[in-house]
């Protein structure tokens, strides 16, 4: 399911609060999947004994039995789930879903009826548990904000429904749910620019949610619900112990001071009597331990601490770099429960004892949680770990080495391929510097231009830098290469030159990035200047007012100017005399319209594309894709699209620059490659009607889709705010203004 959450609130208006089965976004969930939520249900099932939790729990554990098709499992749950609780909309709608499923209509029929209710109280506790499933199971096709945003908001209504109702402890549970979805939210805010002031507000609404919660349970006189108040003190340690970054003076960016934190956060921290747990936020642990063992509640029994309260406090810890503390408490959540239900101890105690420089065991709880459940992240760390033992005795033990680099090989792959839309730009350097490192020089500039795509952090340029480091280095083996010819080391140039103008363009002007590279690749960033003085020195290719040669030239060190732009003039004397050459070599002179020398230019031949597979993946036509494109996306064309689609996937694309055989009418072989491709590509901006050839291309693309009725013919991939064609205004587009999905454009690819 692909939705957002303001989409399902008003569907699901009339009847507020309804969840059931087929909200589930994971329609077709792995069989490894299912099984690891089914543990994890079970598991908080066996937590909160009674309140809504507890309901929710079960009820989405009816679901998953479904899921797994143990249907009589599912409706034994719901039954079950409805003789304590008659009222439950959320069962009701689930068993009605169930039996319409299996074809027992009149059965579907009569618990349909029974959601037709409109007391607020029930809608209340359905839209929380809507929420629940959400935070659990419903992993909506976004990235993590997103889809921690949904159960978030259906939370709040929740809230707001239940807030004259009599059921405090319900209320008390669904807000600590609430406080943990905030600082879930929270955490991911430094991993976007501009976020400052939501990262605040989340921090702020979190603390509120979970002091709450204390307020409540210190109110109910009969608390079923012992676990709440622990795990209530310690989101709200780890909510203290993020104070936030900031640059200091040689900008480093370390933790602020409590007098550098925002004023709104410390106001609120002061009116919730919170202020004096700031300097030691540990205090909020060592409160949550107390509760929990039976300290001031109802009937003062010593009991074991939750393994949540534990895995949280470890985390703290861990932050900390208190490693040995840390893996003490993970050891005694895991003496407490073992099993998968406890996959998140596995994982942090991995974590740990990485830390603690104990790979060997690190990799075996790795592999035992990611045998369970494996997240891109986690995978990513096994990775690491398996690289680490690559490097420990690739000199020595041959085999061994072999063994590991295969291991870290396919979880390295594994991780990318669970990214989906997850903007994780560290999983794709990760992958990037272990490609470098075992020589795969072309893989990792790939990896990289991934990171650089998806990387919406305050830290983007991480990923920048790693790129052109490696392609700088790359340019220079090339050039002191004698296997390598002319056409592949310019063609590098050109991509170097493509990533920088990309990246000043987005981030700004790159001071201190270009004067590393001015320092360590002198002789390679002289020749990329001059290649922008002598290729890219039209107005058009400015920014803000300064030529990209005169931006870089603006960060050599004094000193070295003159030096340096001797060097520039040397390099952009060979590149005129090469031009003088080919003018001299070519017998026949070629003949552009003028629109096409206005718009483009020389520069329309400068970028080579990269030489595509020799067989297309498909069995029906030459080719797997036809790209139709105006000449501002060539480079994005040549440098993104055609290197991920080709080189990383190995699609056989066409375009017609390229591909038009010699002594052919080009009108003609465009119509050709338009009729003989199971998919065209079109590459939509806002400037795309100004070009005649395009317009002629799509005409003929829609012709043929509309005429032969195929369906899933064309791609729409706009490069720009309202860069949508008229004629293409029903057709679902995918969107690659920042970074573009790779896996929808593989999908959509793939079909029939």
């Amino acid at each position: 399911m692909d939705r957002n959450s303001r989409d399902i609130c008003v569907k699901y208006e009339e009847r507020p609060g309804l969840f059931h089965i087929s909200l589930n976004a994971s329609q077709f969930p792995q069989s490894q999947q299912l099984t690891h939520r089914i543990e994890v249900m079970k598991k908080l099932i066996q937590d909160f004994p009674d309140g809504f939790t507890r309901q929710a729990a079960r009820n989405l554990l009816g679901v998953l039995y479904f899921y797994n098709s143990q249907f009589s499992k599912a409706v034994h749950i719901f039954n079950e789930i409805l003789k304590s609780d008659p009222n439950s909309l959320t069962a009701t709608a689930n068993l009605a879903f169930v039996y319409q499923r299996m074809k027992q209509n009149s059965k579907a029929s009569e618990y349909s009826i029974q959601n037709a209710a409109d007391d607020t109280g029930r809608q209340g506790i359905a839209l929380a548990e809507q929420g629940f499933a959400f935070i659990f199971d419903c992993h909506v096709e976004k990235d993590v904000i997103e889809r921690n945003n949904l159960p978030m908001e259906l939370l709040v209504k929740s809230l707001t429904k239940l807030k004259k109702s009599e059921r405090p402890q319900d209320v008390m549970e669904i807000q600590y749910w609430l406080g943990q979805t905030y600082y879930r939210l929270f955490t991911q805010c430094p991993r976007r620019k501009g976020m400052e002031n939501i990262a605040n507000e989340f921090y702020t609404k979190g603390v509120e949610a979970l002091v709450e919660v204390t307020k409540l349970h210190d109110k109910i006189e009969q608390c079923t619900s012992k676990e709440f108040l622990p795990q209530a003190w310690a989101f709200l340690g780890l909510f203290l112990s993020k104070r936030g970054v900031i640059k200091d003076g040689t900008g480093k960016c370390v933790e602020k001071t409590i007098e550098q934190m925002d004023d709104a956060i410390k106001n609120c921290l002061k009116e919730l009597e919170l202020y004096q747990y700031l300097e030691n936020p540990e205090q909020c642990f060592s409160k949550g331990l107390e509760y929990s063992r039976g300290s001031d509640l109802v009937d003062n029994t010593e009991t074991e601490p939750s393994t949540e309260l534990l895995n949280r406090y470890a985390i703290f810890l861990k932050s900390n770099q208190k490693y040995k503390e840390a893996l003490s408490k993970l050891n005694q959540s895991l003496d407490i429960d073992n099993g998968q239900g406890n996959w998140f101890s596995w994982i942090l105690r991995a974590d740990v004892l990485f830390k603690l420089d104990k790979v060997d065991e690190a990799i075996e709880d790795w592999e035992k949680a990611c045998s369970w459940h494996a997240t891109p992240k986690d995978l990513c760390e096994l990775a690491k770990a398996y690289q680490v033992k690559y490097k420990s005795c690739k000199d020595t033990d041959k085999i061994k080495a072999e063994e590991y680099l295969l291991n870290a090989s396919n979880y390295f792959v594994r991780a990318v391929q669970c990214l989906g839309q997850e903007k994780r730009p560290e999983i794709y350097r990760a992958h990037g510097r272990f490609l470098r490192e075992i020589g795969e020089v072309r893989e990792a500039i790939e990896s990289f231009k991934r990171a650089m795509e998806v990387d919406t952090a305050n830290k983007a340029t991480v990923s920048f830098c790693q790129l052109f480091e490696t392609l700088l280095q790359f340019y220079k083996k090339c050039v002191e290469s004698d296997d390598k010819s002319q056409g592949e080391v310019d063609k590098l140039l050109h991509e170097m030159a493509y990533f920088y103008d990309v990246a000043t363009r987005k981030h700004g002007q790159l001071t201190n990035e270009t004067k590393k590279f001015i320092k360590d690749f002198e002789g390679e960033m002289t020749m990329l200047t001059a290649y922008f003085k002598h290729h890219r020195n039209d107005s058009s290719f400015h920014i803000n007012g300064k030529s990209i040669d005169e931006l870089i030239t603006s960060m050599v060190e004094t000193e070295n100017v003159e030096k340096w732009n001797g060097m520039v003039e040397k390099n952009v004397i060979c590149f005129q005399n090469r031009e003088e050459m080919k003018k001299s070599e070519n017998t026949k002179e070629v003949n552009l319209c003028p629109k096409c020398k206005m718009q483009v230019g020389y520069t329309r031949q400068l970028s080579a594309f990269p030489i595509p597979p020799d067989k297309p993946r498909s069995l029906r036509y030459p080719y797997d894709f036809y790209v139709i494109f105006s000449p501002p996306d060539r480079d994005w064309v040549c440098h993104v699209l055609l290197q991920t689609l080709e080189v990383s996937y190995g699609y056989k694309g066409a375009v017609a620059e390229r591909d038009t055989m010699p002594g052919t009418k080009e009108v003609f072989e465009r119509v050709s490659f338009i009729q003989n491709c199971p998919k065209i590509l079109v590459i939509l901006r806002q400037e795309f009607e100004n070009y005649p050839e395009c317009s002629y291309e799509l005409a003929h693309a829609v012709h043929r889709m509309t005429d032969g009725k195929y369906e899933n013919l064309v791609i729409p991939i706009c490069r720009t705010v309202n860069g949508m064609h008229q004629s293409l205004k029903t057709i679902t587009y995918l969107d690659a203004v920042g970074d573009c999905d790779w896996n929808k454009l593989i999908k959509a690819l793939e079909l029939n």
